[in-house]
């Protein structure tokens, strides 16, 4: 599972998006990929998909109904 959410351009950051993506078959976790512009800048793990969730939503406001699912 992939899921993506857009930054705002207000919150002044150079993180333009993020991508929570499952890493179930190694870790059993979720890594949190932030991007600016098409180059992956860092990237955080996370025990569970409500820590990434958590985790993006303290750093950028981003809201569980601004997630897109991305094709696998």
């Amino acid at each position: 599972m992939n899921l993506r959410a857009f930054v705002s351009n207000d919150i002044g950051d150079e993180v333009e998006w993020v991508v929570i993506e499952s890493d179930e078959g190694d870790t059993k976790g979720y890594f949190v990929y932030y991007y600016r512009n098409e180059n992956m800048a860092f990237d955080t793990w996370h025990a569970s998909l409500e820590n990434a969730f958590d985790a993006v939503w303290i750093q950028y406001g981003i809201d569980r109904k601004d997630w897109e699912v991305l094709s696998d």
